[in-house]
């Protein structure tokens, strides 16, 4: 195996042997293979890998870390914030005028919901005519949709349609900024101007499963088959990871890439590969990374600690399984957005309450919105 490659490829496959941690190091070791070492919750471990086949041979528990590193704790939450919603949610994105708003994509449109001092409610709804929404992304002045019947729309934030377009997308994403659109289809990705809706460039090849923009411009595209692409704004390809595991969604935070779907969420740094994943024996469809805390949306909504992937336990079911989910926060204002207490777009409040703090959203298959506040866990 060529050494260029070995974090790239090794590491993933060691953290699904093992069943999820984070990379510590990789070392070559003459004729015998790899050693991988990784945090797996509280202990510290080596894999031994095969130089030929890449196999893992074998998996060594080395003891457990101090215990201000154990992230294994649990907690018990309080009642959430909840709204019920008159259709179905497939997507969530936060807002961009509010930290504590977000835009929900329903089976009529797209409703905006917010934390107003500590109480979760339905702000807008937008009926748009077409199909059901399937994903949205919030720019700044409003919302892009798109629809399982072709439609790709931008409303402002009282759902006055800015333009609509027709094109089947498969995924949606917006850049750091909301001037860019990235959509992927089954025939390549699609970049659109997110005030105008004007196409302005497209590569053609195989169905893209998701995608993103990377802080510098390029895209990271996946396909049906999990391999993983970084193209350049002249198309050129950049970079190419493989893996085995169909994905749902991926996203660029904090400089790396996160990719959610068979086998759990893994954390992705461009150009290397797999430094850490979260496991799951099922398809995580969303995740929320906030901190020191990582969430899953599966059949589920589980959460682990960020530095060494350690399972802390699931929020408690609701009647129905999870959608999507995305992170709020109350006593301040969202970048560039309206300070607490001031006007808000629509002549709403931002928000200013007593309830500060940072809140997970989770939309659930019967429309309903469950807001749960977070906080240390319990020692």
């Amino acid at each position: 195996m060529n050494p260029d490659v070995r974090a790239t490829v090794l590491g993933d496959q060691v953290l699904r042997v093992a069943g999820g941690g984070r990379i510590a190091a990789v070392q070559l070791a003459r004729e015998r293979g790899y050693f991988v070492q990784f945090v797996r919750a509280s202990h510290l471990c080596t894999a031994t890998v095969d130089a030929t086949t890449g196999e893992v041979t074998a998996v060594v528990d080395h003891g457990e870390l101090p215990s201000k590193l154990d992230e294994s704790q649990q907690r018990r939450w309080e009642t959430p914030a909840e709204v019920q919603l008159t259709s179905g949610i497939h997507d969530l994105a936060k807002a961009h005028h509010d930290a504590a708003a977000a835009y929900a994509a329903t089976d009529a449109g797209v409703a905006l919901v917010a934390l107003r001092a500590g109480k979760l409610q339905q702000e807008t709804n937008i009926k748009t005519g077409f199909g059901t929404t399937r994903h949205v992304a919030a720019v700044p002045g409003g919302v892009i949709g798109a629809t399982s019947d072709g439609h790709v729309f931008r409303h402002d934030h009282d759902g006055r349609r800015v333009w609509h377009v027709r094109l089947h997308v498969t995924s949606l994403a917006a850049d750091s900024v909301g001037e860019r659109l990235l959509l992927g289809t089954d025939a390549g990705d699609v970049q659109v101007h997110a005030r105008t809706g004007e196409v302005i460039g497209r590569s053609s090849g195989k169905a893209v499963r998701a995608a993103a923009f990377l802080a510098n411009g390029d895209r990271v595209l996946t396909g049906e088959r999990g391999t993983l692409q970084v193209l350049g704004g002249d198309g050129s390809l950049r970079w190419s990871w493989r893996q085995p595991e169909r994905p749902e969604r991926l996203w660029v935070q904090g400089g790396r890439v996160y990719l959610a779907g068979e086998g759990g969420l893994k954390e992705i740094v461009v150009g290397q590969g797999v430094v850490c994943r979260w496991p799951s024996d099922e398809a995580v469809t969303a995740a929320v990374v906030a901190g020191g805390t990582v969430f899953t949306c599966g059949r589920h909504v589980r959460q682990f600690g960020y530095a060494t992937a350690a399972d802390r336990g699931q929020l408690p079911d609701l009647p129905t399984p999870p959608r999507s989910m995305t992170l709020l926060k109350t006593g301040g204002p969202a970048p560039g957005g309206p300070a607490p207490g001031g006007p808000a777009p629509g002549g709403r409040t931002s928000t200013g309450s007593d309830q500060g703090g940072r809140w997970l959203l989770v939309a659930y298959g019967d429309g309903k919105l469950a807001a749960w506040r977070l906080a240390q866990p319990q020692r």
